[in-house]
């Protein structure tokens, strides 16, 4: 769990760090949007590839080569200052990361029992939101322009090596590569799938262009932590009880509230929230919240109609899409404010909410919902897309009866 919050710490800074600081170089929108989906895909990659990798090292080893990996590549973009090799790097950066959340999350996957894997998925989450949230207000230790803040990144990937390399623990059993499964994808439920999409596309946008909406508003560094920890700790404080309502009534009639409610902090955002700073924060971190919970909303709708023997399988298809989603979100948002100004980012989400809407009543006039019986119980997600795109802690993948007597063994039903 420390190196998680080492990880995430690190992470979760370096992504506002390294906008601001093409900002600040004078690199085009349409450069800044690249490097962000240019990071999803590396972590799609990543996500599906670091399995071959973890079987052939092991758990710790692999982490360690993750995390050096990760923390080189930040190092890296000191010495080259060009846009098109940032845009390398964040590819490159965001394997690197899937490959550390990946070994994380299939070790804790390994070591949970059926009893204690609610406990353990919720330690995991808390201590991601809160290091989502630290590693924001560390943009405050420096200038983005001056190396400080960069170094610290850099040096937090370096310390989350050292509680894993000096554990006692044996390392788990080869891991699986996903499956993914297109086909129950779509047809499991279109709403689910339009869902991760549009969450996608709204999670990357803002994580991409946040820091220079926030910046182009006259905040200053201290402000624009303030205002990307807002985001945070809007998803941490309202997942909770929007995915208990999810739980007690029709998902998608959630789902669509959720919707139209964030239409409106989004239309303020589009005008700055122009009713002072700290309407601003909790603007966005309403906005923030709200659509932090899209994503996991659709992953449970849709596990209402699956069959345990597909949940797993199904999910990297949903994974898949929200990091489709993500790829496409900033080179879109890129586009939006080139036209409408540093308003764009929100009315590119507004278009994302609509559409979103409007799928959800289309299909809401085809199909009824799961009664509540029939339900799985919503999960909720962690505090930062990616590493919620790389999870593989699901509460219905259950381990071998003999889990605690010889060699780690999961198996998946």
């Amino acid at each position: 769990m420390l190196s998680v919050m080492l990880v995430m710490m690190g992470n979760s800074l370096f992504a506002t760090l390294v906008a601001l600081r093409a900002d600040i170089e004078g690199y085009p929108n349409s450069i800044i949007g690249f490097m962000t989906s240019a990071y999803f895909i590396g972590f799609a990659i990543g996500t599906l590839q670091a399995g071959p990798i973890i079987n052939r090292a092991g758990h710790i080893r692999s982490f360690a080569v993750f995390a050096a990996i990760a923390a080189a590549t930040i190092l890296s973009f000191l010495l080259i200052v060009e846009p098109w090799a940032w845009v390398v790097f964040r590819m490159i950066m965001g394997a690197s990361i899937a490959g550390c959340f990946v070994v994380q999350e299939s070790w804790l996957n390994n070591r949970a029992t059926n009893q204690t894997r609610g406990v353990l998925l919720s330690l995991y989450i808390m201590v991601g939101y809160f290091a989502s949230a630290v590693g924001q207000l560390s943009i405050q230790l420096g200038d983005p322009i001056d190396v400080q803040v960069f170094l610290f990144c850099g040096i937090l990937l370096c310390l989350a090596i050292v509680p894993v390399s000096l554990t006692r623990a044996t390392n788990p059993e080869p891991v699986e590569r996903a499956r993914l499964n297109f086909n129950k994808l779509f047809t499991t439920s279109p709403t689910a799938a339009a869902g991760c999409f549009l969450g996608g596309v709204l999670i990357g946008s803002l994580w991409a262009f946040g820091p220079i909406y926030s910046r182009d508003l006259g905040l200053g560094i201290d402000q624009i932590a303030i205002f990307m920890s807002a985001i945070v700790i809007g998803g941490f404080i309202l997942q909770l009880p929007i995915g208990r309502l999810s739980d007690a009534f029709d998902r998608r009639t959630v789902l669509l509230a959720v919707s139209i409610t964030a239409v409106l902090p989004a239309s303020l955002l589009v005008f700055g929230a122009p009713f002072g700073t700290l309407s601003l924060y909790i603007t966005i971190g309403l906005f923030g919240g709200l659509i932090s919970t899209i994503y996991p909303i659709s992953v449970a709708y849709a596990n209402d109609y699956l069959s345990k023997d597909d949940i797993v399988s199904s999910t990297a298809g949903f994974v898949f899409a929200f990091g489709i989603g993500a790829i496409v979100g900033p080179l879109a948002t890129s586009t939006s404010i080139s036209i409408f100004g540093y308003g764009g980012l929100f009315i590119l989400a507004l278009l994302a909410l609509i559409t979103l809407t409007s799928i959800i009543i289309w299909r809401m006039r085809v199909r009824h919902w799961a009664a509540t019986v029939d339900k799985e119980k919503f999960v909720v997600m962690a505090g930062s897309p990616t590493q919620a795109m790389a999870s593989e802690l699901n509460p219905n993948v259950e381990v071998d009866e003999n889990y605690n007597i010889g060699p780690d063994k999961l198996t998946t039903n």
